[in-house]
């Protein structure tokens, strides 16, 4: 093939082909390289319900739906102190995640690409990838037994996950600390298992390490573990089938509950955490596990692969059809990368302590004397949690009505926010926090709210009213950013 793409993706996971099926969606000409998953490394992944929107957003949920995956209804943890604790997803039953087989993920995501009109090469080994500032980027790619051929792009999207096809041409680092080597092995036990609820994920620490258990269906279950990976490197053959049962022998209650079951395929996999020096550039961006990898543990891998697409996309459409507004685009894609992966990190950070507590090692010593990164973001549950946010909720709570105005004195700042498919410069506010101005929390518009809080007398009316003008949000973020909004004085009581 000869030819010139608006974008060309390289890599068909949930990254790739998600932002590949926005970008075509938007007019633009995409072409995905991709090779074919390899069954023998398949593994089972929970998706929580929170990622059903961003499924949504890129047309994948009725795909999703009907794809027969497991519906789960939440997680049983047994991790520091808390033995045998229930997680559920929420109180909406209508609503549940799913357990999915990630190739079987893959492909329909892939297939939702090809019906917005991306190109796709599905047996393609990229070979190279060129930057020239006049002809964009070329990328150099053979399919099996044929010629090299060579395409242009204005954008090339590296969206090849820990390949990092560009990411390791020195984006790349390695969070010290979080050198982490995963074994995982698909368990059968004929007539189901033995649990209160066969649709949660399992998770377990123990001294060395943390296991997990996602369930694919009623008798198949993938087992994890994860272990320092400094120390624990093999990868095939009867050396990992025995440092894998090791490892399982080492839990209490995952390997109780594996006792009886049929252990098939094992492999294993790095699961070290890694972000980026630099996320974006004139003509790439790092999408994806090609950008940052989070724990495993968090559940949010996927969720993360189609939140970081979805700015993506939106970062290469406004630099494709204003290219004035290119580096403003994307600074705004870079930062939020970096902004998700310190939340992330923190919440590594938090879990690790909590494990120390009760796994005296030197595994988990290690993570949590790494400490929590912040990298300029607001930690919207620390602040959350601060007393003078807290002391505005209660009086929120013992209030029978509201009687609030906006200050005189709230300073306006202009930042970089999404609207619709495009980045644009809008009114933020300005707050200690943030200085440069922020224009949501937790997900909720910080000037609109403020706005709005000033016409209602009742939190229901306000959270009713709030909703249906820009979007259902839940009613703890609500009245967090309600009370952040009095705590700093953005509001007062008439």
């Amino acid at each position: 093939m000869s030819a010139s793409f608006d974008a060309v993706v390289i890599g068909g996971g949930p990254a790739g082909s998600a932002i590949a099926r926005l970008l075509a969606l938007w007019g633009h000409s995409v072409l995905v390289l991709t090779r074919a998953p390899d069954p023998a490394r398949g593994a089972a992944e929970s998706i929580p319900p929170s990622t059903r929107k961003l499924l949504a957003t890129i047309g994948a949920l009725e795909s999703i739906e009907a794809a027969g995956f497991l519906r789960t209804t939440g997680n049983t943890v047994w991790w520091g102190a808390r033995d045998g604790h229930i997680e559920p997803f929420g109180a909406s039953s209508d609503a549940p995640g799913f357990q999915v087989y990630r190739p079987e993920l893959d492909r329909l995501l892939l297939a939702r690409a090809a019906d917005a009109g991306a190109a796709l090469i599905a047996d393609a080994q990229v070979r190279s990838v060129r930057f020239d500032s006049d002809a964009g980027g070329l990328v150099e790619y053979q399919r099996d037994g044929e010629a090299t051929n060579t395409v242009r792009c204005r954008f090339a999207l590296d969206a090849s996950g820990r390949t990092g096809v560009i990411a390791r041409r020195g984006f790349r680092r390695h969070e010290p600390g979080f050198l982490t080597q995963a074994f995982i092995g698909e368990w059968e036990r004929e007539g189901g298992w033995d649990l209160p609820d066969a649709s949660h994920t399992l998770v377990e620490t123990y001294a060395e390490g943390w296991a997990w258990s996602v369930p694919l269906s009623d008798t198949v279950r993938h087992v994890g573990v994860a272990v320092d990976g400094a120390t624990t490197r093999a990868r095939r053959g009867p050396t990992l089938h025995s440092t894998y049962r090791t490892e399982i022998a080492k839990t209490q209650q995952i390997n109780a509950l594996m006792a009886g079951a049929t252990l098939g395929r094992a492999w294993a996999c790095d699961a070290s955490l890694y972000s980026s020096h630099r996320y974006a550039g004139p003509q790439f961006l790092l999408v994806g596990d090609a950008a940052s990898a989070i724990d495993p543990l968090s559940s949010f891998g996927v969720k993360k692969a189609l939140a970081s697409a979805w700015v993506g996309a939106i970062a290469v459409h406004t630099s494709l059809t204003h290219p004035n507004r290119q580096p403003m685009a994307l600074d705004f894609f870079a930062n939020r990368e970096r902004q998700v992966y310190a939340a992330n990190l923190r919440r590594s950070w938090a879990f690790a302590h909590e494990a120390q507590a009760r796994h005296s090692h030197p595994f988990w010593a290690e993570r949590a004397g790494v400490g929590a990164a912040t990298d300029g973001e607001i930690d919207e549950d620390t602040l959350f949690r601060t007393p003078e946010v807290q002391a505005a909720f209660q009086r929120l709570k013992q209030s029978p009505a509201l009687e609030l105005s906006l200050s005189n004195a709230i300073a306006i700042k202009q930042c970089a926010l999404i609207r619709d498919h495009e980045i644009v410069l809008d009114q933020a506010l300005s707050l200690p926090e943030a200085p440069d101005g922020v224009r949501f929390l937790a997900g909720v518009d910080l000037l609109k709210l403020g706005e709005m809080a000033c016409h209602h007398r009742q939190v229901p009316e306000l959270f009713d009213a709030y909703c249906s003008t820009y979007g259902t949000v839940p009613l703890p973020s609500l009245l967090g950013t309600l009370s952040v909004l009095l705590a700093r004085g953005v509001l007062r009581s008439r």
